[in-house]
């Protein structure tokens, strides 16, 4: 049997058939064969997806576009915030500066501060003293108020000389 007795014989009658039969058969051999470059399946198959998928891929191009657009946004953002912090961060340091100073100053003035005073001005020296030397960083205004701020509180722990408030002294007084 030939190859055109078969194909006459599944039902197709007429020359054209035949050769769409032909084409068919040899596609599928083409698109097997690897050392020939060109599939045609698979090209046809690629032109189907994409007229199918023509809206979605201009909405995906879309949406890929506001994300890059969220993007930009984000990253002006967290510049902003960068700046922000920093400069939050200078702020708390200057005030610390200042409390130490301003501390120490009242201290040579004259004026007593009870032992927690003393303590949270200490808390806040070692804090900016760390500061300093994670940053080095050169004061020596800074680094004299604080070792005088350590002086006097030493002084006041060996005379036992705090500022004493209203509440200590009315504690003392009813101690037996």
């Amino acid at each position: 049997m030939t190859f055109q007795e078969f194909i006459a014989s599944i039902g197709f009658r007429s020359g054209f058939s035949f050769w769409a039969v032909a084409a068919f058969l040899m596609s599928i051999g083409i698109e097997i064969i690897p050392k020939i470059k060109w599939n045609p399946w698979t090209t046809l198959i690629k032109w189907i997806g994409s007229r199918f998928n023509s809206k979605l891929d201009r909405k995906m191009d879309e949406v890929r576009g506001e994300i890059r657009d969220l993007d930009l946004k984000i990253d002006k953002v967290q510049g902003e915030l960068s700046k922000h912090i920093s400069e939050s961060e200078v702020k708390a340091l200057q005030d610390t500066r200042r409390d130490i100073l301003e501390f120490c100053n009242a201290c040579m003035n004259g004026r007593l501060h009870t032992r927690e005073q003393f303590e949270f001005v200490i808390k806040q020296c070692d804090a900016y003293e760390s500061h300093i030397t994670t940053n080095k960083i050169k004061n020596g205004v800074i680094e004299a108020a604080i070792a005088e701020i350590r002086r006097l509180y030493a002084e006041c722990l060996h005379k036992n000389s705090f500022l004493v408030t209203e509440f200590e002294q009315k504690k003392k007084e009813k101690e037996p």
